[in-house]
């Protein structure tokens, strides 16, 4: 009889040892994933300010840029092209009364040419930095500006069409929604090889629409390295800056296609 007590207190006390010992093993897992899952909240959230820090960086990169190609445009036009103006009206001068002297006409032609082009190459490169047309007249006539540019070299073909309002209100849109073009552009020019572009702008009251679409090659879209070789990384911080949204979709020898969406501050 004692041997069968004993032999169940013996039973019961190897029962209660496995649950003592289940419960630490429970116990121990459940700390392991809490500590894991705390491991994780936390990596997540430096991983967070890192991309959030890593974004106002390359925000303010982007004003900095801005200020300072705004400097330089305006000391191309005010400073040297104000000074090439003078020059160039000098040799005017100086062709006109050097019209007896067959090599001081000579002379003075070849020097009117290369200041009158180089007065046209100041003032392309001085309204690439910060297109004039863009702060007087908006976004709309810019992109009118650039697309008669383009034309008139002949090289590429752009065709643009604007639906509703006139003007877009916010500055900030209309200069990074330029840059993006820009960007874009050189894309298609450089990468793409296109010779046809089309643009469309809509600006309604609840959001903003803009379309781009070339002719170019194209690349595969499903392809992450592709789009960011494609100076993706820019316009996208650009995008962003404006609270923007964007798709992009290519295919080869197909070209590329972007559609950008931005709410109106009012549409809400």
């Amino acid at each position: 009889m004692e041997s069968i007590f004993q032999e169940n207190n013996f039973m019961t006390l190897m029962v209660i040892g496995i649950l003592i010992m289940l419960a630490f093993a429970m116990a121990f897992v459940l700390f392991v994933n809490h500590s894991q899952k705390r491991l994780l909240k936390e990596q997540m959230r430096v991983q967070k300010l890192a991309y959030k820090h890593q974004e106002e960086l390359l925000h303010a990169t982007i004003l900095t840029q801005e200020k300072e190609r705004h400097r330089i445009a305006r000391d191309l036009h005010d400073e040297i092209g104000s000074k090439l103006n003078v020059i160039f009206l000098n040799v005017c001068r100086l062709k006109k009364y050097g019209k007896a002297d067959e090599e001081i006409g000579a002379i003075t032609t070849e020097v009117e040419t290369v200041v009158n082009t180089t007065i046209n190459s100041i003032r392309f490169i001085s309204h690439e930095l910060l297109p004039p047309t863009l702060e007087e007249f908006g976004l709309i006539e810019t992109i009118r500006e650039l697309q008669h540019s383009y034309n008139l070299i002949g090289d590429l073909q752009i065709d643009f069409t604007a639906e509703g309002e006139n003007k877009i209100d916010d500055s900030l849109i209309e200069l990074n929604l330029f840059r993006v073009l820009q960007e874009l552009i050189n894309n298609s020019i450089r990468h793409g090889k296109a010779t046809e572009i089309d643009l469309k702008l809509s600006i309604e009251k609840e959001a903003i629409t803009f379309s781009y679409q070339d002719n170019g090659i194209g690349f595969d879209s499903t392809n992450k390295a592709h789009k960011k070789g494609l100076g993706m990384k820019n316009i996208e911080s650009r995008l962003r800056i404006i609270n923007a949204t964007y798709e992009v979709n290519s295919s080869l020898k197909k070209g590329i296609q972007v559609v950008i969406e931005i709410a109106q501050p009012n549409s809400n």
